[in-house]
């Protein structure tokens, strides 16, 4: 009787101890103070972080001078691209968004109605639209408004994540948290504490970083805000990952095998 109870409360603590320490790497933002009705301040990188539009990028730009819609006619393309605007996108305006497209071209540049190219790469959407602004208040008579959009602002979500695949952000930022969100959140097999980010760098290539969402340290990282185009794997646990490598068969067979070890062991016991 002893015997029995010693294995029942060795199985339980065991159960127990596997509990914890699950429990422990599923949570996000853990801290190793007890914040608890607390409020935490944490830095943020934010603004650092803004989006700032590259080569490649598809702008959506809208002047509009308030009562006088034709004023500002000649500094938007038509909604429906001639064969000659060859930095302008049918996708974009057929779609029924209304918007005039720009792609901005390996120099950094657009070709803007009547004030020629321009150079828009490095800038803000607010930035961007406050130095339009200032370009065209000297044409027109009256203050112009200027709405600048990035049309092809995507991120891409891989590996353990309930809905995996591209992104498409409708606003000028985007968080990891955010981003894992709209993939579904991660699945329980994911690795909270190596969530890679791969970058890309203006000359074609990569630069990979390994974020840990475990930790509410990651708020105050400087990739904790996404760029357009990053792509993010949330890596799996390495017991899915040898689960993996095991064939059906094989698993199957260990598991039959670790039951009927079990049961002998229980009849062995009760004899005794």
């Amino acid at each position: 009787m002893k015997i029995k109870f010693g294995i029942y409360s060795f199985l339980f603590l065991l159960l127990i101890l596997t509990s914890c320490g699950a429990s422990k790497q599923v949570p996000y933002f853990q801290s190793n103070n007890n914040k608890q009705g607390k409020i935490v301040d944490l830095p943020s990188y934010r603004i650092e972080n803004t989006v700032r539009f590259r080569p490649d990028d598809i702008l959506a730009i809208t002047v509009n001078v308030p009562g006088e819609p034709t004023i500002a006619a000649d500094y938007n393309l038509p909604l429906v691209p001639t064969a000659t605007t060859e930095n302008s996108t049918e996708d974009f305006v057929s779609t029924g968004t209304g918007r005039q497209a720009y792609l901005i071209g390996k120099d950094g540049t657009i070709d803007y109605p009547v004030i020629g190219r321009l150079k828009v790469a490095g800038y803000t959407q607010g930035e961007l639209e406050e130095y339009m602004r200032e370009r065209l208040t000297e044409a027109l008579i009256d203050p112009p408004i200027v709405t600048v959009r990035l049309l092809n602002f995507k991120i891409i979500v891989t590996g353990e994540v309930n809905s995996p695949g591209e992104i498409k952000v409708e606003k000028d930022h985007i968080n990891l948290l955010d981003a894992l969100a709209l993939a579904g959140d991660m699945t329980v097999y994911g690795k909270r504490d190596d969530i890679r980010l791969i970058r890309p760098k203006p000359d074609g290539g990569y630069t990979m970083y390994s974020l840990d969402i475990s930790k509410e340290e990651i708020i105050s990282s400087p990739y904790y805000f996404l760029q357009q185009n990053d792509e993010i794997y949330v890596m799996p646990v390495r017991a899915k990952s040898q689960n993996a490598d095991i064939s059906p068969m094989l698993n199957v067979t260990m598991g039959v095998t670790g039951f009927v070890i079990s049961l002998v062991s229980f009849v062995l016991v009760l004899l005794k």
